[in-house]
């Protein structure tokens, strides 16, 4: 299957037929920049180019950048130009409904930007933070079916992407502080004037704050998301449940999983995976719901 450095979506509906939809998914033509073909482009050089230049020669008005999530990924790795300025093209549904987690140019606040118009052009995958996302392989480029498939993700999700996104966020972020700040020690600010762990406290001081008896409620029951949302510690920890079979976690296919009827015990993220685990989870089974 053919993979691409970038992508362009033109405008499609959400109620477009399969093949209309992937055939709205093509290889950008306008990317990379002229000069900047082996070399790193920095996103003021990609806004100015579409700026002057624009899709299929037409010039963007105000081209902006959104930071999004492809359908199986753990960490934001995808970056979406679109002509913020446009007014006149016809609406991108399905892009509008993919791509509604965040504020422009990077900005992790709500999507209060209204909705695309045109066609949106997608950077090169981002890479990894190691420290938030540790062990994941990197692969820049992207195939039509990957994008395809994110969009449909989201377009049926009964989620909006922009809880999935805060889902994702929260489960990256809690466990880069296991993983950072256990090997470092760095803090984390404070919270009501308490400190969320200093030098050679990481992870486990602010897990001993959010636990302590002198904690104030909001910190025994919350945990902050990277976009400033209070979030339940039961939300963020169900966020983590992982299907026994395929191992995707609920943040990642933002919605609950099902627990084995019978123990009580074991997740699966649908009847397909609990079938193909029944032959091994039944040696089991009766065990786990006596335990």
């Amino acid at each position: 299957m053919s993979q691409y450095q970038y992508i362009e979506i033109a405008p499609t509906k959400v109620d477009d037929s399969p093949s209309t939809i992937r055939s709205a998914i093509r290889p950008c033509t306008d990317l990379p920049v002229p000069g900047y073909e082996k070399t790193f482009c920095s996103e003021s050089v990609i806004l100015s180019h579409l700026s002057r230049r624009g899709q299929s020669q037409k010039r963007w008005r105000d081209p902006r950048g959104l930071f999004g999530y492809s359908k199986d990924s753990e960490y934001k790795d995808l970056y979406a130009y679109f002509d913020y300025g446009d007014k006149t093209s016809p609406v991108n549904e399905l892009a509008t409904k993919a791509l509604a987690m965040y504020g422009l140019g990077g900005a992790m606040g709500e999507p209060d930007w209204g909705c695309i118009r045109g066609t949106v052009v997608l950077d090169e995958r981002l890479e990894p933070d190691t420290n938030f996302c540790p062990g994941l392989t990197y692969n820049p480029k992207m195939t039509v079916e990957e994008i395809y498939q994110t969009l449909i993700f989201f377009r049926d999700s009964k989620y909006s992407a922009r809880e999935i996104a805060t889902k994702r966020d929260s489960v990256r972020m809690m466990r880069g502080m296991g993983n950072r700040g256990a090997r470092e020690g760095f803090g984390f600010g404070s919270i009501n004037g308490q400190s969320l762990g200093g030098s050679g406290g990481g992870a486990k001081a602010f897990m001993d704050l959010i636990n302590s008896p002198q904690s104030s409620s909001s910190l025994q029951t919350h945990y902050l998301g990277p976009t400033g949302e209070m979030r339940k510690k039961k939300q963020v920890d169900m966020d983590q449940d992982k299907c026994d079979r395929c191992g995707k976690t609920q943040a990642l296919l933002g919605r609950k999983l099902k627990k084995c009827t019978v123990c009580q015990v074991t997740f699966y993220c649908g009847k397909e995976c609990q079938k193909a685990a029944w032959k091994k989870h039944k040696k089991i089974c009766r065990t786990l719901s006596s335990s």
